[in-house]
């Protein structure tokens, strides 16, 4: 029998499906029953910035006009590292409780401040790890790309700065200098890094004229942007890599392994064909390993990002695919 298992964020997976961030892993109920289909860890569904900060206000505005001015400015002081989205916090504690495999926290953040104490209560809770989305449009035309940049990192550096536990990154892809970025992050103190956040698109009801949301499952064909990318930062790296976008069957989480990926993150698929598929997939994967003579994942894990192939992944296929096509 193949081998399955992994190594994502320091720790052993017993293989490499994660249940990304998404509905299905908000309640212990789920969160069991995906353990049991077979995934190997799983990230709650995230936490917004915004989130925290209005739990803060209201702190704030509780303790307005406090009798005791020198007890109100000491509580005020470490307000951020004591409150935060509690509900989240519990919710994290009780699927901790319910399951054996390892359980990261989701942060989706813009800004680098004091709240950032919150990531040390997610770890108190209980968190094997935490997942950063750094979720920042910069619409203004005169922001630089390197102060957005800088900002990025510095978040980065803050969070491990207050933590002990592993901290994943999950990048967009909108980077000019991608490779530089994620080894930067790299050298911020990311452990991981995972590839690629799937931001919200808003569509337009041309009825109301009006903005609307929808939702924004992958398609398998989504795979090809952060597999080509998984390709060209594995030989950079040292830390950890996960793909997520688009992968529904085993196909595409072989594809992804021999890109170098360690491990994958997936919900779309459970979605459209139910939690099931999490044995699918990993059935799918034995068997492939079986008929090709792998004994474990190792044995052909990044086999396709060597730095010597990098041109295939950036232009030569891109030239052969339209060379000829009229």
């Amino acid at each position: 029998m193949a081998d399955l298992k992994t190594r994502y964020m320091g720790l052993t997976l017993s293989n490499p499906i994660i249940i990304g961030s998404s509905g299905f892993t908000t309640k212990p109920s789920t969160a069991r029953q995906l353990e049991a289909a077979g995934a190997a860890a799983l990230v709650m569904k995230s936490v917004f910035e915004e989130e925290i900060r209005h739990e803060q206000a209201e702190v704030y505005d509780s303790l307005a006009g406090y009798p005791h001015p020198e007890a109100e400015g000491y509580l005020l002081a470490d307000y951020p590292s004591l409150v935060g989205a509690q509900k989240y916090l519990e919710r994290l504690e009780a699927i901790k409780a319910a399951v054996k495999i390892p359980v990261f926290a989701s942060i989706n953040c813009v800004s680098s401040d004091n709240w950032m104490a919150y990531a040390k209560q997610l770890e108190a809770a209980g968190a094997d790890g935490i997942e950063l989305n750094i979720y920042d449009i910069a619409p203004a035309p005169g922001e630089d790309s390197n102060a957005v940049e800088a900002k990025q990192l510095e978040i980065i550096e803050q969070i491990k700065g207050y933590v002990s536990c592993p901290v994943a990154v999950k990048l967009a892809p909108f980077y000019s200098t991608l490779v530089s970025f994620a080894r930067r992050a790299e050298d911020a103190g990311a452990d991981a890094l995972v590839l690629f956040n799937r931001f919200f698109q808003p569509d337009i009801d041309i009825d109301k004229m009006a903005l609307v949301s929808g939702i924004n499952f992958t398609q398998p064909q989504d795979i090809q942007l952060p597999l080509r990318w998984m390709a060209m930062l594995k030989p950079h790296l040292t830390c950890d890599l996960a793909l997520t976008t688009g992968v529904h069957d085993a196909e595409g989480l072989i594809k992804a392994l021999l890109a170098g990926a360690n491990a994958v993150q997936i919900a779309s698929t459970i979605y459209r064909n139910g939690m099931d598929s999490v044995g699918e997939i990993l059935r799918g994967l034995e068997a492939w390993m079986e008929s090709k003579g792998f004994e474990s994942i190792a044995g052909f894990q990044g086999r396709l990002a060597n730095p010597k192939d990098e041109q295939s992944f950036a232009r030569v296929q891109y030239i052969k695919s339209f060379v000829g096509v009229e």
